[in-house]
């Protein structure tokens, strides 16, 4: 039997791994537009907004060939836009997203299992921190949800003015910690942001994969966040807990 990686730490990302979107208000923006639409059609179909928005960056290219992926305007019309296509949706929703993102945020539910993750994560004794490719708003939103307890900091791209899938977004998280990527996993789910990012940092990395048909390696995806800590547990060994550096509570 092979031998297991050491681990040291833990990098999450923010919105769809430790908060979600809200699809509460969003099927009942929609349906208010004359669309009836319920929040669990509305889950199923965000896999087909992540794998839009990945075509849309250019994730999976073949061929070699320069590529610029267009402005962040038609990333997000191309992450709502498949989603709502694949529910079904015709009515005009995306101002309305647009709208309540720009003022509240749409990444503001605490995602299913999550803060039981950081928990476990904390009693294997690793360290927890998160990279976010986000508005400057990532802590506040961590925050909100209870999702900062046992973080040590978190890194928004638009404070670093870096974005994943850019390797340095990782380093600069890496440095920080003082724990070689070797060593780190990275947790997320978007396949062109946070796969591409970490394996271009060389982290080790698990894809948040709800339905079992969006991940390219399903041995490195889990369905829920709830199964992250026996997910690490299982695949790596890791530091004892009295070991561990005493970050709890610290950004």
């Amino acid at each position: 039997m092979a031998e297991r990686p050491g681990l040291d730490a833990v990098l999450l990302d923010a919105g769809g791994t430790l908060v979600r979107l809200d699809f509460e208000w969003m099927a009942e923006t929609v349906t208010a537009l004359g669309a009836p639409v319920s929040a669990a059609t509305l889950r199923r179909a965000e896999i087909e907004g992540r794998r839009r928005y990945d075509r849309i960056r250019g994730f999976g290219r073949a061929d070699g060939a320069p590529f610029t992926p267009p402005d962040t305007a038609a990333q997000i019309r191309a992450y709502f836009g498949g989603t709502l296509d694949a529910a079904g949706v015709v009515a005009p929703a995306l101002e309305q997203f647009g709208r309540r993102n720009q003022e509240s945020g749409l990444w503001s539910q605490p995602m299913e299992g999550a803060r039981a993750a950081l928990d476990g994560l904390a009693a294997l004794g690793v360290r927890r921190a998160v990279v976010s490719n986000s508005d400057g708003r990532a802590e506040k939103h961590l925050r909100d949800c209870d999702m900062l307890r046992g973080i040590e900091f978190v890194v928004d791209s638009q404070l670093v003015g870096i974005e994943k899938p850019d390797a340095r977004i990782f380093r600069i998280a890496l440095d920080r910690l003082g724990v070689p990527a070797a060593r780190t996993l990275f947790v997320g789910d978007i396949r062109s942001a946070d796969e591409a990012g970490a394996r271009a940092a060389g982290t080790h990395f698990v894809l948040l994969d709800p339905f079992g048909d969006y991940a390219a390696d399903p041995d490195a995806a889990i369905p829920g966040m709830e199964r992250l800590a026996g997910w690490v547990a299982e695949r790596f060994a890791v530091a004892s807990p009295s070991l561990a550096p005493g970050k709890e509570g610290t950004r």
